[in-house]
């Protein structure tokens, strides 16, 4: 029997075979980072819910939530212990930072889409072009993504609710 997946053609030789997966026993790519440093680093652009993830981290951790204002700052923050930060997208991009937020630490990246960025980040604003809010945000986000992804351990969808997000960071943080 051929199966396909993802444009491949495997060969299988027993048609009832399952295999499943769980946690693993090793995360060699995040372990060592988490257990030196002890911090919560969350990215994503605006609107994607960090800030209110980090404080609701906080409540139940204990742990300070720190804010970078800029890439020194940033480096700074990065290099301490026992601390949820929290990066705005041009810290992420900032050549000086993003070489250091993968080993900082326990990385999430907080991804959803461009129309519910623009929509939270709009809530705020009284006067503000729907259409072009979304449109520059969808161009920011092909910008970062990539960049987010390079720095990333984790993914957490950010459309669900901070109380979904939070239940899914700590059993992250957890491994």
């Amino acid at each position: 029997m051929t199966k396909h997946f993802i444009d491949k053609q495997y060969d299988v030789e027993e048609l009832d075979a399952k295999r499943s997966f769980g946690r693993g026993e090793k995360r060699g790519d995040y372990a060592d980072a988490w257990q030196d440093t002890g911090n919560v680093v969350l990215v994503g652009l605006a609107g994607s819910g960090k800030s209110t993830l980090a404080a609701l981290l906080s409540e139940r951790t204990g742990l300070n939530v720190l804010t970078p204002a800029n890439p020194e700052e940033a480096v700074k923050l990065l290099g301490g212990s026992g601390r949820i930060i929290v990066l705005g997208d041009e810290l992420v991009e900032d050549v000086t930072v993003q070489p250091v937020v993968h080993g900082a630490g326990k990385v999430f990246y907080l991804m959803t889409d461009s129309q519910t960025l623009s929509s939270r980040v709009a809530e705020g604003l009284s006067d503000v072009d729907a259409e072009q809010l979304w449109r520059d945000m969808s161009a920011r986000l092909a910008v970062m993504e990539p960049q987010f992804y390079s720095v990333l351990h984790f993914i957490l969808q950010a459309g669900r609710s901070p109380e979904e997000l939070l239940d899914d960071t700590l059993e992250k943080v957890a491994f």
